[in-house]
């Protein structure tokens, strides 16, 4: 009987642990579908150099990667299942950044390549994916972070919300104003949080996510420590990836940053990015269950809508070329269908139909996204040739 418990647990836990993955075009770009409200995207850590895109050399195109974020991602991905047995979404950019940037505008990070595009419009639509998957589950509520490394020589956190350096020197009260609020990447957080903590309070108050860091051991900027940097410090404020992932973006109700982690202590070796990347959770948790009343230890609901996203959905053949089947292990009769490019367009949509005419299609990828009962979400790519 002991055996037999012990293997159902096992297997819970498995089923909650595993994180399925997708993969663009050539492995260019790769996404990791998690059950926590939390999506990691990391822009600047690949290192494939393929001779079929150039380097680019357009509007001073920025080519040195950020070390180890990839690395450490995979890190915080594993502290998280250590810690709550779920995991966040991640996407990554596998690609170097002298090939593609994807924390650029298409036109300056791809520079008019139409592979390294693609790759562009796959990293952006799996964020949006994400996003979706992740507020649908968790009640319209989901935290980003755009994952960065820096090389300026002060060895700490950057917390980048879309407010420069001159910005916020600002007295508080400034800040709180609708203008300042309106420049920021958590402004929908300013609105929502559970105890009506102002725009300054998020920042670098008590329990702003700087200042839960500094309590951890690791210095960040803003932060009740650190209240501003100074405008010499080379400070990043955020890129293309916050202005359109975070409530910056109108529509958007998504609140994040960028993290700029410094190299030593953080990301430069194995030890460094398993205890950056425990303290990264233990911050979170802290730091969401606060403002947002979310609790990252109650992953079931998540979990077990990613176990039955694995286990009740094939979809054959794939690669298709004239017709798709959906097969359910158990039998769904009130679902809806949406097929979306990687621009992130609906290009077809249905009710209840197990079969697919995708002869018209352009040859490509392809998100399938099935809701059924108008709860489980379930995503899946397809190829169409």
């Amino acid at each position: 009987m002991q055996k037999i418990i012990f293997l159902a647990l096992a297997l819970i836990y498995c089923l909650q642990s595993y994180s399925q993955i997708i993969y663009g075009v050539n492995n260019y770009t790769e996404y990791h579908s998690g059950n926590l409200p939390i999506i990691i995207s990391v822009p600047h850590g690949g290192n494939l150099l393929p001779s079929d895109i150039p380097n680019r050399t357009c509007n001073s195109a920025v080519l040195v990667s950020d070390a180890n974020t990839i690395e450490l991602a995979q890190q915080i991905d594993t502290a998280f299942v250590t810690a709550t047995g779920c995991h966040p979404y991640i996407i990554y950019c596998n690609l170097h950044r002298s090939k593609l940037d994807c924390n650029r505008n298409i036109a300056d990070g791809a520079c008019g390549n139409p592979i390294a595009a693609n790759a562009w419009n796959e990293f952006n639509n799996f964020i949006d994916t994400a996003q979706a998957r992740a507020q649908n589950v968790f009640g319209g509520k989901a935290f980003y972070i755009d994952l960065h490394g820096h090389g300026n020589l002060i060895q700490r956190l950057e917390l980048g919300y879309l407010l420069y350096d001159n910005e916020l020197v600002l007295a508080d009260s400034v800040l709180n104003t609708n203008q300042y609020i309106d420049y920021s990447s958590i402004q929908n957080l300013v609105a929502t949080n559970s105890n009506g903590y102002s725009h300054a309070e998020l920042l670098r108050g008590n329990f702003a996510l700087g200042t839960l860091f500094g309590n951890a051991g690791y210095p960040s900027v803003p932060s009740q420590q650190i209240p501003f940097p100074e405008t010499t410090d080379n400070y990043y404020s955020g890129g293309y990836n916050t202005a359109n992932h975070t409530s910056y973006s109108v529509g958007n109700t998504v609140n994040g940053l960028q993290i700029e982690c410094n190299y030593a202590n953080v990301r430069d070796n194995y030890s460094n990015r398993k205890l950056f990347s425990d303290s990264l959770v233990s911050v979170l948790k802290q730091f969401l269950d606060i403002h947002q009343n979310i609790n990252l230890l109650n992953c079931n609901l998540s979990s077990s809508s990613t176990a039955k996203e694995i286990n009740s959905l094939l979809i054959s053949p794939n690669p298709a070329t004239d017709f798709l089947n959906l097969t359910f292990s158990k039998n769904s009769t009130n679902f809806e269908i949406e097929i979306i490019n990687y621009v992130g367009q609906t290009i077809y949509k249905a009710r209840n139909q197990n079969m697919l005419d995708v002869q018209q299609f352009r040859k490509g990828m392809y998100v399938v996204k099935v809701t059924e009962e108008q709860k489980n979400v379930l995503i899946k790519k397809i190829i169409v040739q």
